[in-house]
């Protein structure tokens, strides 16, 4: 791979020559997922789901001495669309369905990081304990209601398009990825779908 023109480094300079013939970005998730509700009680319903890891700056490689890890985006105009389908359902009651969303980001790390077992006592002033398995993409932002996205009224189609841009206002940072987190109060949650995309 070091060699490919998009990698190429001959002289092993830091920072690297600039990245030739990027290929085009594309990630996309399979068709139709369903919303993985759990844990319903008669209260509330819950779901969770993800986006991989990103790496919007693919060009910096493994300039920081760490193995390269993330999706690929070489555009850093790119976008993730998430679709929902099946707000309109025969048995779909969204009256009590909310969402939120969050992201998760990092400047410089977006791999796991795994070491031994930690140490018996906390490191004093906080912060990671030596040698903790941590994962550094962590959550920058409180969880956003956006709820209002899915909800149109009496035109309410089956199918919305939630359009998210990274972090960085068109300078995107580096690793980076969005939670949604559903919550449906008082009934089991709708069978609602959705797919994913980041171009």
């Amino acid at each position: 791979m070091g060699r490919e023109e998009n990698y190429r480094n001959p002289y092993g300079s830091i920072p690297s020559p600039a990245a030739k013939e990027i290929p085009t970005s594309f990630w996309y998730t399979q068709a139709g997922m369903s919303v993985p509700w759990v844990g319903f009680d008669g209260i509330t319903d819950n779901a969770t789901w993800r986006t991989p890891i990103f790496d919007l700056r693919p060009d910096l490689r493994s300039s920081q001495s760490m193995a390269r890890s993330g999706v690929p985006v070489w555009d850093t105009a790119a976008r993730l669309y998430i679709q929902v389908f099946g707000l309109t359902g025969a048995d779909t009651n969204t009256e009590f369905l909310r969402l939120g969303y969050t992201e998760l980001a990092n400047t410089t790390f977006g791999e796991i990081t795994q070491a031994g077992p930690p140490p018996a006592v906390a490191p004093p002033g906080g912060g990671f304990p030596i040698q903790t398995a941590r994962n550094p993409v962590v959550q920058v932002m409180s969880i956003v209601d956006i709820t209002s996205e899915l909800m149109m009224g009496t035109n309410q189609p089956d199918s919305v398009i939630l359009v998210f841009e990274p972090l960085g206002e068109g300078y995107p940072v580096r690793y980076w990825q969005v939670a949604l987190t559903w919550v449906n109060i008082g009934v089991a949650g709708p069978a609602l779908n959705l797919q994913a995309a980041m171009y």
